[in-house]
């Protein structure tokens, strides 16, 4: 069954946002050509002039859908967080390799390459597209926090700075040693860090 005209549009959009974060993250903005990208997405270089209007308004709208792609998935991770479990440490370790996992997959990465390498260039658009992330993270990890601590199994005064906490502790020694990005992470290389951090986690804000 052929595609509809909206659909195949839609496909062909998505596919060139896919090169363009692809070919963005790999070469920078600058060295970034849109030839490259049209490549890339096997579309022809006046499709993607048709679909995007320039590579500045491409740029923004490729890191814009990755970062909303990535969001996406960290928010699925945090809404499967047990707030009944039988072992909150294992909880909090599973969910903390997640969230690492999500900061640094292929999408991850090159969204945090950029964010760091073009912020001069784009400032407004990639200090709005973290920030928000991040916040709606933060808001939707307390909520979490707090009905765990609602059932006695955490001493949380502030959920928000306890979500801040956890997030910090569980990435922040890996997105270092990552650098931000330029390294990449085997699954096993996270493992001792995020255990390292569900421990002081629990020292401040266990129940026992």
């Amino acid at each position: 069954m052929r595609k509809s005209g909206a659909a195949a549009g839609s496909s062909k959009r998505a596919s060139i946002l896919d090169a363009a974060l692809t070919v963005f993250g790999r070469e920078g903005y600058a060295d970034a050509s849109v030839d490259e990208i049209a490549r890339t997405a096997g579309a022809a270089k006046p499709t993607v002039y048709n679909h995007f209007g320039d590579k500045a308004t491409l740029f923004s709208e490729a890191i814009a859908a990755a970062s909303a792609q990535s969001n996406a998935r960290v928010g699925d991770v945090i809404d499967s967080i047990d707030v009944r479990p039988d072992d909150l440490r294992a909880e909090l370790e599973r969910i903390g390799g997640a969230l690492v996992g999500c900061l640094l997959d292929e999408d991850g990465v090159a969204v945090m390459r950029l964010q760091l390498a073009e912020r001069q260039r784009f400032p407004e658009l990639l200090d709005d597209i973290r920030d928000t992330n991040r916040e709606r993270t933060i808001d939707r990890l307390a909520g979490k926090l707090a009905q765990i601590a609602a059932v006695g199994l955490l001493r949380i005064d502030d959920p928000d700075r306890a979500a801040r906490h956890l997030m910090a502790l569980v990435s922040d020694d890996l997105l270092i040693r990552s650098g931000f990005g330029a390294v990449r992470m085997r699954p096993e290389d996270t493992v001792e860090p995020v255990r390292s951090g569900v421990t002081t986690f629990l020292d401040a804000f266990g129940a026992e």
